[in-house]
């Protein structure tokens, strides 16, 4: 009998519901109703487990029905599967974080152990759990270690399993390390980049960024820049230099050429640097202030944490709109990395052996016939480069909907995380009432309802012929008046912020329930914790991911790149710390 069964036997003997056992347990409902439905077991002989127990007696007491507490703990830790002694939840953490670390699909871990892909995704987010854990475990990490094919990815893997890359001499070696450290109980400390990528999105204010740049109080300097017309720098110093001196010479320029930047240089040891992040996010400033277009050409064949630092450090500019980001679709050079960017004035080139970029060579160009040459070779590369993501601020909004609606045809699971509730399952009545409770003009009252009548339409016709798992907010009445939340109409850049009460707010949420009833494509999982709470993100099948940012500003994101898609379906949201439960 499995844990989920051996629970629910004991919830139908005390004629109980699975959330007055959260509330006899001191658990989270959450994960009570986890574990009734098999989605998650708590670890063997844990705390969890034991405040279950305790609970059940707790119940059995009240309601006169003789349980022996040995009995309950018995029966449920035999159901434990594998009775193996790890926290389950940090287990997931760690395989996770190794196999973003070596850039591994959930896909590809299927194929190498020979199981179903839809079983491994379900593994990898917490929906099922390896009969026998210890043997998933060991194929595992034995197919780690085997992918582990360079010294650079046993000093990755030893730096995150916490070891010393001489102790990892072999591909045993290796394995037995990542078995014991799966097991250890011990969280990984390494962020998980993606999480990373999506919290700085979520909290950040491009009006509190431009004031902290002082953007508005940004003059472009007229003194001219005093640099000879050919530059040579060499070492990681002189790279960062050079760096900021192309950026100097653009501003100072007269000419108003748009930019194409594109380097493969590793970019954690400049990230390292305490001063050059700043001073290089300033000189991109300085381009913006002078309204010049950046076509960002990225490297996006880098190890996937150091691909997402990169763009991480980027939202900053994403932000205003003045940004177009490309990808090489090709494989580069694993040998050589490459630098090159070139402006109306000026051009940076430079080369580095790979993983030494400190010995490379790197030249600034001032005069007109280099400047020439190396803007035509920044064209011919750019012609080969493909959209990295569409970006879509309010000026661009009918091109957006287009693309929403195109994305309407995709085939392919969704997976819909929402900071807020969707509009679309909220009833006609009940929208009516809030507007016209607003301080809102008879314009906007109509251009809201009639995207509320347009996304309906929409999600109705989605589930249909696709299934959907969405994700949505379940507040408690502390939680959501600590953090109100407003109604979604990032679609439609709606410049002012909705609040919901606390009673419009589960209305909504009990008509969001209805509206799930009605299709048996759609699944809701009800979040008590939300790890955003100002973007949601939409993974549609292996073809693209939109995120969009509710305000500050309201701005979409449209990510067709495979690998980034890929990364948003394996991807778990980080637990708050009142959700460890």
């Amino acid at each position: 009998m499995t844990f989920s069964e051996q629970l629910n036997g004991y919830l139908r003997l005390l004629d109980a519901r699975y959330s007055t056992l959260a509330k006899a347990s001191g658990l989270s409902v959450s994960a009570v109703s986890n574990y009734v439905k098999g989605e998650r077991e708590p670890a063997y002989n844990s705390e969890q487990t034991e405040k279950l127990i305790r609970g059940i007696m707790t119940l059995s007491k009240e309601r006169e029905v003789d349980l022996i507490e040995e009995k309950v703990r018995e029966s449920l830790q035999n159901a434990l599967r594998n009775g193996v002694n790890v926290e389950y939840d940090v287990y997931l953490s760690n395989l996770s974080a190794l196999m973003k670390a070596l850039d591994i699909r959930s896909s590809e871990l299927a194929k190498a152990l020979s199981f179903d892909p839809s079983h491994i995704s379900k593994v990898l987010s917490g929906q099922r759990r390896p009969g026998d854990l210890g043997s998933f475990t060991a194929a595992t990490a034995g197919y780690l270690a085997r992918r582990c094919t360079t010294p650079a990815d046993v000093r990755l893997v030893a730096g995150l399993i916490g070891c010393e890359g001489n102790e990892l001499d072999s591909a045993r070696a290796l394995c037995d390390a990542i078995i014991h450290w799966l097991g250890t109980n011990t969280a990984v400390t390494e962020d998980d980049p993606l999480a990373n990528f999506l919290d700085k999105m979520d909290t950040f204010n491009l009006d509190d960024f431009i004031r902290s740049i002082r953007f508005d109080d940004i003059r472009l300097p007229s003194l001219p820049f005093q640099l000879p017309t050919t530059k040579t720098y060499t070492g990681l110093r002189e790279m960062m230099n050079s760096e900021l001196d192309f950026m100097k010479a653009t501003v100072l320029s007269k000419s108003k050429k748009d930019c194409i930047l594109y380097s493969d240089m590793p970019l954690e040891e400049m990230a390292k640097d305490p001063d050059f992040p700043k001073q290089y996010m300033f000189g991109l400033a300085m381009l913006l202030k002078k309204n010049l277009r950046l076509n960002f050409i990225h490297n996006v064949n880098r190890p996937f944490h150091e691909m997402m630092l990169g763009l991480e450090g980027y939202i900053p500019m994403y932000m205003t709109g003045q940004i177009s980001p490309y990808y090489l679709p090709m494989p580069q050079n694993s040998v050589f990395t490459h630098l090159l960017k070139v402006s109306g004035a000026a051009a940076l080139e430079g080369t580095a052996i790979a993983g030494h970029q400190g010995d490379g060579r790197y030249v600034l160009y001032k005069a007109a016939e280099d400047v020439r040459h190396y803007r035509r070779r920044a064209e011919e590369l750019l012609d080969k480069a493909r959209p990295l993501m569409d970006i879509y601020t309010a000026d661009r909004r009918e091109e957006y909907l287009r693309a929403l609606h195109d994305s309407l045809r995709k085939d392919g699971d969704r997976l819909i995380t929402h900071s807020s509730l969707p509009l679309y399952t909220m009833d006609e009545a009940t929208l009516q009432k809030i507007l016209d409770s607003r301080n809102l003009s008879a314009e906007e009252k109509e251009k809201i309802v009639n995207y509320s009548h347009r996304s309906r339409e929409a999600a109705e016709t989605v589930v249909l012929s696709n299934r959907v798992t969405l994700t949505v907010p379940s507040l408690s009445r502390e939680a959501f008046e600590s953090t109100p939340l407003n109604l979604s109409l990032a679609d439609i850049f709606c410049p002012s912020d909705i609040t919901y009460t606390y009673e419009e707010y589960q209305a909504h949420l009990e008509q969001t329930r209805r509206f799930a009833e009605r299709f048996g494509n759609l699944r809701i999982v009800y979040d008590p914790s939300p790890t955003f709470r100002n973007i949601t993100y939409k993974v549609i099948g292996n073809q693209m991911v939109i995120i969009s940012k509710n305000k500050y500003p309201t701005i979409h994101f449209i990510i067709h790149h495979k690998r980034m898609v890929q990364a948003f379906r394996d991807f778990i949201p980080p637990l708050k710390d009142n959700m460890k439960d």
